[in-house]
């Protein structure tokens, strides 16, 4: 069935829960070096979803049983949580979270209890290297809340939640990847694992998609794309063909224990690699012609804003606060989106995305324009 403006209830919903997190990571488009909230005006404190608010959306999304993902900010600072995810299961939704784990094992007993679906825990390589890039302690917390979790489920029987282990590369740890996973990381607490390159924007996408938000939106907002701008130069320090070869042997030892791995992006080639990092998005491997989520996922942000692209909160639909959630996904704004992109493909930004590589329809190899 061919994609129309208009679209049905979502099935796959972003909660950004709080703006605020506990840890100022280097690398973070959010609360790190560049980040739009480590930038923001100094008397701007960091917004909290309502939950009245949330309750009232999670009834009138509930005949999709849409897939629910919370975000941050850190997630497991919202003070409803256990509240939202009882909500949640008991509509017969999946609910997941991304999380720094430095709270993981407060939490711990709560998520098994709930029924929660799975963990997804940020770690980017052994001690001294993850606490370079996310703050002294925070290996420590995390290995022990991702342990503390792995005995709960043992001591409950139960299977849930999984335990993801997110490792993002950097100039930074890429040297470290075999001898975190396969040395200090206790697999057998692990059900998968995220392997994934650092997420950026060349300016010069960043400046055409303001454009294309002026032009077509009336939209003056660059807060959050700046945050994810990156230069090329930045990772000319990598040596590709020791990134490769890592991945491989880490993917090779995670297979044969039967974990389940995702690659972002999902061929980690010399060659590949070797583009991404350079921004010569035209030249990947992983070349994409579509991406799906205008019509079947959003993020609702700690605003209340309907955005429909992850992190890329400069694009709003409309607010919670001020009209439904109908009004505003069939609303005209979104249909001209749709339209938008039915026509266009996509906006300048979008190679930089990580969803475009779980969301976006993938071009046979055969079809693949080199430029």
């Amino acid at each position: 069935m061919p994609l129309e403006k208009t679209s049905n209830l979502p099935r796959a919903v972003t909660l950004q829960l709080t703006e605020a997190c506990n840890l100022r990571c280097k690398m973070c488009y959010y609360w790190g070096e560049t980040g739009c909230y480590s930038n923001a005006e100094p008397a701007r404190k960091p917004e909290t979803l309502d939950f009245e608010l949330l309750e009232k959306l999670i009834d009138y999304l509930a005949p999709a049983k849409p897939f629910y993902s919370l975000f941050g900010g850190e997630p497991l600072l919202y003070p409803e949580l256990e509240e939202l995810i009882l909500k949640v299961k008991g509509l017969g939704s999946v609910i997941d979270t991304p999380t720094n784990g430095t709270m993981l094992t407060e939490h711990a007993a709560m998520f098994v209890r709930t029924g929660f679906d799975s963990v997804r825990v940020s770690i980017d390589g052994p001690r001294e290297i993850n606490d370079s890039q996310r703050g002294k302690g925070s290996y420590d917390k995390a290995m022990a809340g991702i342990e503390t979790l792995y005995q709960e489920k043992l001591r409950t029987g139960k299977r849930t939640p999984f335990i993801d282990v997110i490792y993002t590369i950097t100039p930074t740890n890429y040297l470290s990847i075999d001898q975190f996973f396969l040395e200090e990381l206790n697999l057998s607490a692990i059900d998968r694992v995220s392997i994934q390159m650092e997420n950026f924007l060349a300016i010069e996408m960043g400046e055409s998609y303001s454009r294309f938000l002026k032009s077509e939106f009336d939209i003056s907002s660059e807060r959050y794309w700046r945050g994810i701008v990156r230069s090329p130069e930045d990772f000319k320090g990598i040596d590709v063909s020791l990134l490769a070869s890592q991945v491989k042997s880490v993917c090779k030892r995670l297979s044969a224990l039967g974990k389940t791995i995702m690659l972002l992006p999902p061929t980690f080639s010399q060659e590949n690699l070797s583009a991404y990092l350079k921004a010569d998005w035209n030249s990947m491997t992983d070349q994409y012609h579509s991406c799906l989520v205008p019509w079947f996922g959003v993020d609702i942000t700690a605003t209340g804003d309907l955005a429909p692209c992850h992190v890329y909160y400069d694009l709003v639909m409309g607010n919670l606060h001020e009209q439904s959630f109908e009004d505003i996904w069939n609303g005209d704004k979104y249909q001209r989106f749709r339209e938008y992109m039915l026509q266009n493909k996509f906006m300048s930004i979008c190679p930089g995305c990580c969803i475009l590589y779980l969301a976006g329809k993938k071009k046979r190899k055969r079809d693949i324009k080199r430029v």
